[in-house]
């Protein structure tokens, strides 16, 4: 009896040895004249004893292009507004490729981030700020399977803005030698076989928008394939999946920008949703497939949902059919604006009617 007793209290020291953890540290300037100075370095240790494999998720900070991974909230509590990059992902797809990084037990990692690249503070003004990375990261284990661990923060990073709260961002010169301008659209940095892929992906989401509209307006009752991906049927909610389909039929994909300049083996693509009509297109786009789930038209269909100009524009609530199906159950009003579940939706894999 003792010596099972034993052998369980061994057990339980092993598992609570071998837990994971994650721990971070901001480090900046106290204070910065303008917000095109505003960086941050982030400290991101492997707190655990076991080996992590951290994705590149792009609510993290380990993401490449300036995405959301940060809070930034002023001392009267006001978070600063948000306008940086949106992307599709799917974390299964990214661990997969190997889109993440290894920490060894005790080891660590530093990210140096322009946070002018993604917040603007213009509507939150001057002062001092709080400054830390989201806490929520997606590890990938032994067997490639996806989990999520939250860190902890051992220091946060306060600082001090003044002078311009707003970075200046590029205007578009339909001259510059790195463009490309053919009847399929404004290329920069894309060799003529993507460009290729890209028009194709742009007459698939035409496509798939009017196949999707159609199931819209034939249903009598909400669908299955309705339910699995928007939830039980609103009149709010069926107004805004239409605000957002109808212009994604409507638009001319064939007009928009496309820059292939991203090589990131973890994103299909992104977007800055108020420059319409301009999307990135990342690694990953160019092995998704022509049909199925997660495909080279279904990406366009998500990511010109993000776009403020389509029916205000999609955040990236979930990633993945599965998380997408969870979400329309548990919050159907999140759903109608997740850009995801209006691509399973469209791309319709597996078959629903």
């Amino acid at each position: 009896m003792l010596a099972l007793q034993a052998l369980v209290t061994l057990a339980a020291a092993l598992s609570v040895a071998a837990a994971p953890g994650i721990t971070l540290r901001v480090e900046g300037a106290d204070t910065v004249t303008d917000v095109d100075n505003l960086k941050v370095s982030t400290k991101i240790t492997n707190s655990g004893d076991e080996t992590l494999r951290i994705l590149h998720h792009p609510l993290g900070p380990l993401s490449k292009i300036p995405t959301n991974g940060f809070s930034l909230v002023n001392s009267k509590g006001s978070s600063a507004g948000f306008g940086g990059a949106v992307a599709k992902y799917v974390p299964t797809v990214a661990a997969a490729n190997g889109a993440f990084t290894t920490l060894a037990p005790g080891e660590s990692v530093t990210v140096d981030r322009d946070l002018s690249d993604a917040y603007n503070l213009t509507a939150t003004g001057a002062g001092t700020y709080d400054v830390k990375p989201n806490e929520l990261f997606y590890l990938v284990d032994d067997k490639k399977e996806v989990f999520t661990l939250k860190a902890q923060v051992s220091k946060a990073h306060k600082v001090n803005i003044k002078g311009r709260l707003a970075k200046a961002r590029p205007e578009f010169d339909p001259t510059s030698s790195n463009h490309t301008l053919t009847k399929r659209g404004t290329f920069t940095n894309c060799i003529p076989l993507q460009q290729y892929v890209a028009g194709v992906a742009g007459g698939q989401a035409h496509n798939y928008a009017v196949a999707g509209i159609a199931h819209l307006d034939a249903m009598a009752i909400p669908s299955k394939r309705f339910i699995t991906w928007f939830g039980g049927f609103d009149w709010g909610r069926g107004a805004t999946i239409r605000n957002i389909l109808t212009p994604i039929k409507d638009v001319n994909f064939d007009s928009f920008r496309y820059d292939c300049s991203c090589t990131d083996q973890g994103v299909y693509a992104y977007v800055y949703p108020n420059d319409f009509g301009k999307i990135y297109f990342c690694g990953v786009f160019w092995k998704a497939p022509a049909t199925g789930t997660d495909t080279i038209g279904g990406t366009l269909v998500h990511e010109a949902s993000h776009f403020y100009a389509i029916g205000g524009g999609t955040s990236d609530y979930a990633y993945g059919q599965s998380a997408c199906k969870n979400l329309a159950i548990n919050n159907a009003g999140n759903a109608v604006r997740n850009a995801d579940n209006y691509e399973y939706f469209i791309e319709n894999n597996p078959y629903q009617g």
